[in-house]
């Protein structure tokens, strides 16, 4: 005991030392509201004619251009609605994330060869179907389907998953034990594998990989892991000692650095920290130090020759060579919104694993800049690129969506930011919703929202459709739902060291109370749970700061010893002070809450 509160202690107290300077880190629960309004612009994109997103989106969330639909941005835009959803509990974007992955399953897979074609027509359409298929969009094609199954246990998504899964093992993993790895590029129909990248390598990670490890704790998938961790550190960090800035990105299919084309001899600051991020993030699974000694190492190189510390947030590309600064015919320095990702989460977690502040100002300066410069605080969502101060770069437009950005990074970013800031950072709870359908047989879900070492996290309470549920292990992070439950379920996950909430044995409590809603300031969605002594009629409303009613949550017969779970949801409410008050015959009370956007 002594031992846990020294640490909780020495927690607090690196904590301390710090002042954030982005709101969004000293109250992490604004990444609702953020991620809520980048939601709604990329619900735009939906084509209810002829089904699937758009690609081409203008500032204002509007098709520009041509009507193509291709593969990789419906699994972007499927795993950001439902990042989404599970943050804030609205089930109208896990619908819409539904409708992208439909499409994908309906239109995209190569029923001849197996693989997803890339490029999708207006209709459906594969465009260009003899096009070789390359580790980029194999693994990207799995990202939404991999969070959709976390979010529902979608039995659909499960052997989708396991298709797109199987391919890239079958036709895209080097099993030759000198060069082994994901291959870049296969022919349309799965043969002549060649090329090694950063792309195959590390993308595989943050799309599928790591995700159902922690999804189903099997060691094929652990295993994997460890060996692209050793691709990271035998060949892309490796080759860092040969180049002035960053790393080579491009290998042949024994790893040998290509350098011909201008796309080959470039090194991107974002590539460079998101692989700190991931080997960070098998780290937290596998306690080798050196994962850990070369994520720091790369995020050290970033700090030193490619990252703004006046202003905030990583610049973007170089030549590695040389360690001159790729201009793209600009006359300013160049920013892109999926890199200044890289340095928030990367910094997060290397902040969480050393305590060092440089990787927190880091993280810090960069959501700062981000939440001040890159969001569209007219329309929604995010620029693609800003200038080393936040402007715009005259003649690179405002356009949202394109081939290469979609719903994904923008949304990703809020989400761990909040994950990281409440779980990792302050040592705070973190709630998520998921939607279950239900089955005929008894299912025990793995509950594993990030990766860390197994007893740093415990589920601190559940709920389903708003009640209190209490078939769980909190220890071991498991839910359990018995033959044909289903339902709404929120989940509250916490340090382990921490106590929050009801515990489960207060679940049948023998007098009144009204909790404080949790969490509190809130956006947009909060819990207020009670309990009443007799068995009598209750009625619980919510008013705004001039007493005026805002919705009622409850009206009717409460029993005795039971705890009620409210969910309230803000989303169209302006942010201030708010009232919840509960009336029976035999109580009268009113407690405050803060709704903060």
């Amino acid at each position: 005991m002594k031992k846990i509160l020294f640490i909780v202690l020495l927690c607090q107290q690196l904590f301390s030392q710090y002042t954030f300077k982005s709101p969004y880190l000293q109250t992490p629960e604004k990444t609702f509201g953020y991620v809520d309004s980048c939601a709604k612009f990329w619900m735009k994109a939906y084509d209810p004619v002829n089904g699937g997103f758009n690609v081409n989106i203008n500032r204002q969330g509007n098709l520009s251009g041509s009507a193509i639909k291709n593969t990789l941005n419906q699994s972007r835009d499927a795993y950001g609605l439902t990042r989404a959803f599970q943050m804030t509990g609205d089930t109208t974007y896990l619908r819409y994330a539904r409708y992208a992955l439909n499409f994908m399953y309906k239109n995209s897979w190569d029923k001849s060869n197996g693989g997803w074609y890339n490029d999708i027509g207006n209709t459906g359409t594969p465009t260009s179907p003899t096009t070789t298929k390359t580790a980029f969009y194999q693994h990207y094609a799995a990202l939404g389907i991999a969070a959709s199954f976390e979010a529902t246990r979608d039995t659909t998504d499960w052997s989708w998953l396991m298709k797109s899964y199987d391919y890239n093992e079958a036709k895209l993993w080097d099993t030759n034990i000198a060069n082994f790895g994901y291959y870049d590029y296969v022919a349309a129909n799965g043969t002549a594998p060649t090329d090694k990248s950063f792309n195959a390598t590390v993308d595989a990670i943050t799309t599928h990989v790591l995700h159902l490890y922690l999804l189903t704790g099997e060691q094929k998938y652990k295993t994997r892991l460890l060996e692209l961790a050793d691709n990271m550190i035998y060949h892309l960090a490796a080759s860092a000692a040969s180049q002035q800035i960053g790393f080579a990105e491009r290998y042949t299919s024994s790893w040998q650095i290509r350098s011909g084309t201008e796309d080959e001899k470039r090194t991107i600051m974002g590539h460079v920290l998101k692989t700190a991020w991931c080997l960070a993030r098998i780290y937290q699974l596998e306690k080798n130090p050196q994962y850990l000694s070369v994520a720091e190492d790369l995020a050290k190189m970033v700090l030193d020759k490619g990252y703004d510390h006046q202003n905030g947030g990583p610049y973007k590309d170089y030549y590695r060579a040389t360690g001159v600064m790729m201009m793209y015919g600009i006359s300013d320095t160049a920013k892109a919104w999926w890199q200044m990702e890289q340095a928030i989460t990367s910094g997060l977690m290397l902040y969480q694993l050393t305590g060092k502040e440089q990787y927190i100002t880091m993280a810090d300066g960069s959501l700062d800049f981000f939440m001040k410069y890159f969001v569209d605080h007219v329309y929604g969502d995010v620029f693609e690129n800003m200038n080393k101060y936040g402007g715009m770069i005259a003649g690179w437009g405002t356009t949202k969506g394109g081939t290469g950005k979609a719903g994904y990074h923008s949304i990703e970013t809020g989400y761990y930011t909040y994950l990281y800031g409440k779980l990792l950072v302050k040592k705070e709870p973190a709630t998520l919703y998921y939607s279950f359908s239900p089955l005929q047989q008894l299912r025990q879900l793995r509950m594993r929202p990030i990766g860390v070492p197994d007893g740093y996290l415990k589920i601190a309470s559940v709920t389903r459709n708003g009640i209190p549920y209490a078939n769980f292990d909190s220890t071991n992070l498991t839910l359990t739902l018995p033959a044909t439950v289903d339902g709404i379920f929120s989940v509250t996950y916490a340090p382990a060291n921490i106590t929050v909430g009801v515990a489960q044995n207060e679940m049948m409590p023998n007098n009144f109370v009204l909790h404080q809603n949790y969490p509190n300031p809130f956006n947009p969605n909060t819990t207020i749970a009670f309990a009443m002594k007799n068995t009598e009629q209750v009625n619980v409303t919510v008013y705004n700061a001039i007493g005026q009613a805002v919705t009622t949550l409850y009206n009717g017969v409460a029993d005795a010893g039971r705890v009620y779970s409210l969910n309230f949801n803000g989303r169209n409410l302006s942010s201030g002070t708010y009232f919840y008050a509960l009336r029976s015959a035999s109580h009268n009370e009113v407690k405050k809450m803060l709704l903060t956007k």
